[in-house]
């Protein structure tokens, strides 16, 4: 009975993330981030764009806490723009105006398996977040399905070469 009602339960599991990557390859929710980062980055088209996410588990005692983040990026040699998202009744929604990030005006960068680090000129980090090949719906805290395997290989190209330069221009 056991084994029966795990197999049923990994049935239902494996058939849900199958339909939300295939709701991923619409393009839908990338679209909606797209529409975020044009009103508010001008030169918008020249830039590539794409959805960062990070997520941070912090045990106190028996109890766990779980953090998410959610943003909207763009970037192109030499510069990086971030802006916080929300999702919210199938919108998103962003908080702020955003920051275009460059050598000017970060002291470091840091980009590891657990994702980009990005640190202000006093030493502060900024933000953290990594750009997936895939993202599918979760729960309410992890709600896009997102299929960005162009965006994320360009992603990754692109911060090797910004935390170079950011960095070279710091030591």
């Amino acid at each position: 009975m056991t084994v029966a009602l795990f197999v049923v339960c990994f049935i239902v599991v494996m058939i849900r993330e199958h339909i939300n990557t295939k709701k991923g390859e619409t393009g839908e929710d990338l679209a909606k981030i797209r529409q975020v980062l044009k009103r508010l980055l001008p030169d918008y088209s020249s830039y590539t764009t794409a959805y960062a996410f990070y997520k941070i588990r912090r045990s106190t005692g028996r109890s766990v806490r779980t953090t998410y983040f959610h943003y909207a990026v763009a970037f192109k040699p030499g510069a990086l723009f971030v802006v916080p998202i929300q999702y919210s009744g199938g919108e998103v929604s962003w908080q702020g105006s955003g920051a275009l990030l460059t050598s000017e005006n970060l002291s470091r960068v840091e980009h590891d398996h657990m994702g980009t680090a990005l640190y202000d000129l006093t030493g502060k980090e900024l933000c953290r977040f990594d750009v997936h090949l895939s993202c599918t719906r979760q729960d309410k805290y992890e709600p896009f399905n997102i299929q960005q395997q162009a965006e994320s290989k360009a992603f990754q190209q692109f911060i090797v070469e910004f935390a170079q330069e950011v960095n070279g221009r710091r030591s």
